[in-house]
């Protein structure tokens, strides 16, 4: 099939997104097409294939009966593939849990634009995601499997020259003034900030190193940071005096989520936070998004380490699990895995959207959650980031985020230009990150 025939089957158009639309496949210059044409088949590949290699491994850990289903479930993986690769309808899907339901409610407001390529790249994507784990958990052995997890288990791993360097950098700190503490703040803050390059989902699962001493680098991408309402944050956790709720809503796991917790930690300790909330993922989601056990992971790498500094670190922060000064939400709310964008979280789970309003601050981690408070909208960059929440602000809530999506606020007039000029991809590498402020 040639170019032309391809385009016209699918509807498809050799341009850009245009500003004041929703980000779609249907352009085939956006980063929306290349992800559900490229990338997303790559990762349902490896998904198959790192079943394959680990078949023998699985049946060791989960029974005999276990190695049908894997056969079974690469069948269905494979199927799913095909349905991405040729347009198919965002079918139904059982209605066997409430959340399943509430899927198929979603999926009735989509109207004509159902297909993989026509529905809004958000929804796409995140449909996605959920028919993958619909086929394991169909299976009976196959259930609780996280067919991720050796990929994220090793990205946390080839960052290990990394994390030994913060925790060596954590323990020589001396801070004793108001001002110490504020400035330190902003530090660890751009260290969670840079944290967000490791996603597995952009680089379709290939690995992602940290080498370097990520403390030591910070100033040397200030230049990279393209909004730092960092001051605004520090001003509303001193307004708390010390007893500020805090919740992240939490993205990668690994390294992103090893500075998450140092970040958490920081505001414990310096009476900037009484109690610190992690809301994770319910299933495995987007390649490197965070679990329950994947903080439990965390906890036993560092100790396993034998590093000293971050054996230390490690039975710190159990012993603020231990003493509720951290908590993960339970149960973990399914609305993270929803295809909503978060304007509509008040109406489609009233009970979250409360939950959250009895915060302080909330912190929403990295892209996708980027994607889902701005609606996967392509915004006229200079619009206000509260403006392009549309509504939705439970409590002040700010966003560390590296730009791997063609969508962004906030920035000054002629910013987004001149970023292009240098680099016209400059919105899809991560090499520049933006620390956003909304207050209640």
């Amino acid at each position: 099939m040639n170019v032309e025939d391809y385009d016209a089957r699918f509807n498809l158009v050799d341009a850009k997104t245009p500003v004041n639309e929703y980000l779609t496949a249907h352009y085939k210059q956006s980063l929306a097409f290349f992800t559900l044409h490229d990338r997303l088949p790559r990762i349902i590949t490896e998904v198959i294939d790192n079943l394959s290699r680990c078949k023998d491994q699985i049946v060791e850990q989960l029974g005999e009966a276990s190695r049908e289903e894997v056969k079974t479930v690469i069948g269905q993986i494979s199927e799913l593939k095909y349905e991405l690769q040729t347009d198919k309808e965002l079918k139904a899907l059982p209605e066997y849990t409430e959340e399943l339901k509430k899927w198929n409610e979603f999926l009735l407001t989509l109207d004509n634009k159902k297909s993989y390529f026509s529905a809004v790249w958000l929804y796409a994507e995140c449909y996605l995601y959920r028919r993958l784990k619909l086929i394991f958990e169909e299976t009976e052995t196959l259930k609780n499997y996280d067919y991720f997890k050796n990929q994220k288990d090793q990205t946390l791993e080839h960052c290990l020259q990394s994390i030994k360097a913060i925790g060596a950098t954590l323990e020589e700190k001396k801070i004793d003034t108001e001002d110490e503490i504020r400035d330190y703040l902003f530090k660890v803050i751009k260290l969670n900030l840079w944290g967000n390059r490791c996603d597995l989902s952009v680089t379709a699962g290939k690995e992602v190193k940290v080498t370097l001493d990520p403390f030591a680098g910070l100033e040397g991408l200030d230049k990279f940071v393209l909004i730092n309402q960092s001051s605004e944050i520090w001003d509303t956790l001193k307004a708390a005096n010390g007893a500020a709720d805090v919740q992240f809503i939490n993205d990668n796991a690994g390294y992103e989520l090893f500075t998450d917790v140092v970040l958490a930690d920081y505001l414990i300790e310096h009476k900037l936070a009484k109690k610190i909330t992690f809301n994770l993922k319910a299933i495995p989601w987007f390649i490197s998004d965070a679990l329950e056990h994947d903080v439990e992971y965390l906890f036993e790498f560092l100790k396993k380490t034998e590093d000293p500094a971050l054996m230390r670190l490690s039975e710190k922060w159990k012993a603020r699990f231990a003493a509720g000064e951290f908590t993960i939400h339970k149960p973990v709310d399914h609305f993270w895995t929803s295809a909503y964008e978060f304007c509509k979280m008040e109406k489609a789970d009233p009970e979250l959207y409360a939950r959250l309003a009895k915060s302080d601050l909330l912190i929403f981690k990295g892209d996708l959650n980027y994607r889902k408070l701005l609606a996967d909208f392509y915004w006229d960059p200079t619009t206000s980031f509260k403006d392009s929440l549309n509504g939705f602000l439970p409590t002040t809530l700010c966003s560390l985020r590296t730009v791997k999506a063609d969508v962004i606020s906030g920035l000054e007039k002629g910013k987004s230009e001149a970023l292009t000029a240098l680099d016209a991809n400059w919105m899809k590498t991560g090499d520049y990150g933006v620390i956003q402020f909304a207050k209640k």
